[in-house]
């Protein structure tokens, strides 16, 4: 039997197709139809599909942007195919460009087992043939099928007792309604004889060509494996043709304890029952779906297709997918339009499938919606119901290289097939056509407030990274995410929802995206100002996660507020405290603040980060003694300075064991503005600091910093009688107040000096100042509640003084002067 179909036998080419439905005119020549295409075949052409330029059918950015310079189809989503351990490669390579690819190996691999399709072909498949005499037997099953394809097949009903004959256990539970249905109501008689006596006899030599095609056994595409298939489309077109004859075995018991039970329906008598009385208009469909796979067989077995097909199943185990809360990805482009199709529009980009866990979905039944559509368009997608084990939760499958033969228009109820589709996507170098389809299945919500828990949440973000991901190989040259309202509809998802989460998916895996809302513009409009909003306020993707995170936490004790009205309340509180937070740092730095717990580390951050510029320090030091140009100033700014110096050396030596600190460090000033002055003064500073620090280490030290402003004039005033006051009643167990500032030793530390013969560095006494700061802490935790801590700082000067300081008049202090009061 299996000599019967020769390789000889297969003549698929033919000048003058056949003609199936008059309500749609074909072409009479395919080659001509091919090369003289127009714009009304609704063909993908090389150069960008056009987009209307009216604003209001897209918003964000525009496809020029989101396709980076990069042309339509140069992108690279996939690597060359080779075989390998993880990829199956069924033809022989390398492959010879406008010829079909040869099948690989060169012999025949007959694998019968768990891991494998169980092929009809298959010398291990059996049939049990009840005899008469009562006695059971069993049958080649590949001879039983050719033996019944090959009688003579003229009508529907000939057609059901030819699959019945190889499928006897399903007699009495098969039905092929909408077979009948399609032929006696949809077709005349004239176009039924030509199916019959034209096409009929090529699909059936496609399928029995199986043997020949296909010499390499098929593995599964099981669950929690990275694998990969590449077949020919000419193998992937015999394959169907066996699955609308239904011979492949073991794949029609609903036992959920059976073989394939984990698997899709491959078999077409599933789409040959989709037809009832009672459900008249959504069975309308069914039979445009038949259409589109009828069209579908004639164009193969007009002309054999060339190219190949890759099926890549990719697993990302939970643990190794990313930790959403920690993500700081920002959003990525996004251009958002109520106009066009994924098919269409997304040209070369990763075109989104809303998938079922059992990839094809309803495609074999009533189902006509997102995902069935695209597989009765694109035929070749059916295949992968026949590999690809039901999708788990971190698992995506993604095709690359089918070709679309049929348009449509409508959706569900209203679909309808409207002929012939030339597609002339380009081919990569591997003979793949430049059109990746990506299957991701959304969860199913019979209560719609469920999908904002966060175990779901986290779950479709997980399914939605997997998919998006690209080939490390090609990191950096990934396409734009084509996509849309993913796991709505039927699946009761919230559009809004499902556009941040594919967002945040699409962030992390490194790709723009462009969403389609199918003609809904108020879902384009407040997804944009959302998206826009976000963008506005910097809102990264762990920060967005915890925002809904915060919406479902929120909403469970309440009525469901809306969702982005939630969204826009939280982002705006913590920008704007995030904004308060930021200015009041900056302008509440130089205020008071009464009864401080010493922090040496608050008080470094206080000092060492503010970032002044060196005529700044020098300003506010200046500023600091009081205004020379003050009319109602009352004394000589100089005289006050150098009182305050007085000050400071009387006070260091007036320290004692039973007393406090008061000491006063002033701002450093950089050293290519240090005259001579200083370097000859530099012995008697090195002796006031030597004390300072000796004096710090015998004492019993409390110290407390905070903040004060004070006025100018009021300081320079007071600040001499205040300090000698304090001085004399300064004791252990009352309050301490304390002048700092930069020191004259931060100074020396950053500006060190030649030394003269004798002379000490700074450096020497640097064990000594380094006990300076434990001891701090340690006698601050000493103070008791009654004992109040007063700190005095230096004030910075108003802008407004520092931009007037450059030009001095007659009599102002000068930088020089500064040195003359320190010597």
């Amino acid at each position: 039997m299996e000599d019967k179909m020769s390789e000889s036998d297969m003549t698929f080419d033919e000048k003058r197709p056949a003609n199936l439905f008059t309500n749609v005119k074909l072409s009479t020549n395919l080659s001509a139809d091919i090369a003289n295409s127009d714009s009304d075949s609704m063909s993908i052409y090389i150069n960008e599909p056009e987009l209307s330029d009216d604003i209001s059918e897209w918003k964000g950015m525009s496809m020029n942007e989101i396709r980076k310079g990069f042309g339509i189809y140069e992108y690279r989503e996939h690597p060359p195919i080779v075989p390998s351990a993880k990829h199956t490669v069924l033809f022989r390579l390398p492959l010879s460009m406008h010829e079909s690819p040869k099948p690989y190996p060169t012999h025949n691999i007959d694998k019968w087992s768990h891991g494998y399709v169980r092929l009809p072909c298959s010398a291990h498949c059996f049939y049990p043939i009840d005899q008469r005499s009562g006695d059971r037997s069993c049958r080649n099953r590949w001879d039983m099928i050719q033996e019944a394809l090959l009688r003579s097949i003229l009508s529907s009903q000939q057609l059901e007792n030819a699959i019945l004959s190889y499928n006897q256990i399903y007699a009495q539970r098969w039905n092929f309604t909408a077979l009948h249905h399609f032929f006696s109501e949809v077709l005349d008689s004239e176009e039924t004889a030509v199916f019959f006596q034209t096409l009929m006899p090529k699909m059936i030599q496609l399928a029995l060509q199986l043997p020949m095609l296909l010499t390499g056994a098929i593995p599964l595409l099981k669950r929690h494996t990275n694998g990969s298939i590449s077949l020919s489309q000419l193998q992937v077109a015999s394959l169907l043709a066996n699955a609308f004859f239904c011979t492949f075995p073991r794949r029609n018991s609903s036992n959920p304890q059976s073989e394939y039970a984990t698997y899709p329906y491959i078999n077409f008598n599933r789409l040959f029952a989709a037809y009832s009385e009672e459900k008249h208009n959504q069975c309308e469909s069914v039979m445009e779906k038949i259409k589109c796979l009828f069209h579908y067989f004639r164009r193969v077995t007009t002309k054999s297709p060339e190219g190949v097909i890759t099926i890549e199943r990719r697993y990302i185990p939970c643990e190794n997918c990313p930790k959403w809360n920690l993500q700081d990805q920002k959003l990525p482009s996004l251009h958002i339009t109520s106009k066009g199709t994924i098919e269409n529009e997304g040209a070369g980009l990763l075109q989104v499938d809303f998938a079922n866990k059992y990839v094809g979905g309803g495609v074999l039944g009533l189902g006509c919606v997102q995902e069935e559509i695209r597989f009765v368009i694109c035929p070749e997608l059916m295949v992968t119901m026949l590999v690809t084990e039901e999708l788990d939760d971190t698992e995506a499958l993604i095709v690359s290289g089918i070709e679309r033969y049929s348009k449509y228009e409508g959706y569900s109820n209203t679909f309808k097939w409207k002929g012939d589709f030339i597609d002339e996507t380009p081919r990569d170098d591997s003979c793949r056509r430049m059109t990746s389809i990506v299957a991701i299945d959304a969860l199913y919500f019979r209560q719609p407030s469920l999908q904002f828990k966060m175990d779901n949440i986290t779950r479709e973000l997980n399914k939605a990274y997997v998919g998006f991901v690209g080939s490390d190989i090609y990191q950096n040259n990934l396409s734009a995410i084509a996509t849309g309202n993913w796991g709505c509809g039927a699946f009761r998802g919230n559009p809004k929802l499902k556009v941040l989460i594919q967002l945040m998916a699409a962030a992390v895996a490194d790709r723009s995206m462009v969403y389609f809302t199918f003609g809904d513009t108020k879902l384009m409009d407040d997804v944009a100002a959302m998206y826009a909003h976000l963008v506005q306020h910097d809102v990264d993707i762990a920060r967005l996660y915890s925002m809904i995170s915060k919406y479902h936490q929120e909403s469970a004790l309440s009525d469901h507020s809306d969702f982005y009205c939630f969204l826009y309340n939280k982002s705006r509180i913590k920008s704007s405290s995030a904004d308060i937070f930021a200015k009041d740092s900056k302008d509440t730095l130089p205020q008071r603040s009464k009864n401080v717990a010493l922090n040496k580390d608050v008080v470094n951050k206080h000092i060492y980060e503010m970032k002044m510029t060196e005529e700044e320090k020098i300003i506010n030091w200046l500023a600091s003694c009081d205004d020379d140009n003050d009319d109602n100033a009352k004394r000589d700014t100089k005289d006050m300075c150098n009182e305050k110096i007085k000050n400071n050396l009387k006070e260091t030596n007036n320290v004692n064991e039973s007393g406090g600190l008061r000491f006063v460090e002033k701002h450093f000033v950089e050293k290519h503005f240090v005259d001579d002055t200083v370097r000859e003064n530099k012995n008697q500073e090195d002796k006031v600091f030597y004390k300072l620090n000796k004096g710090v280490n015998s004492s019993s030290l409390k110290e407390s910093i905070t903040q004060r402003s004070i006025d100018d004039r009021d300081r320079s005033k007071n600040l001499k009688s205040e300090l000698s006051l304090e001085s004399a009643e300064l004791n252990g167990s009352e309050s301490i107040e304390i002048i700092k500032n930069y020191s004259v030793l931060e100074f020396h530390k950053q500006n060190p000096f030649p030394r003269k013969s004798g002379q000490r560095r700074i450096s020497d006494d640097r064990d000594t100042s380094k006990k300076i700061k434990p001891e701090l802490s340690l006698e601050s935790s000493e103070l008791n509640d009654t004992e109040s801590i007063k700190i005095l700082k230096d004030c910075f000067v108003p802008e407004s003084r520092k931009q007037k300081s450059l030009p001095r008049k007659n009599g102002q202090t000068k930088i020089s002067d500064f040195f003359q009061r320190i010597s």
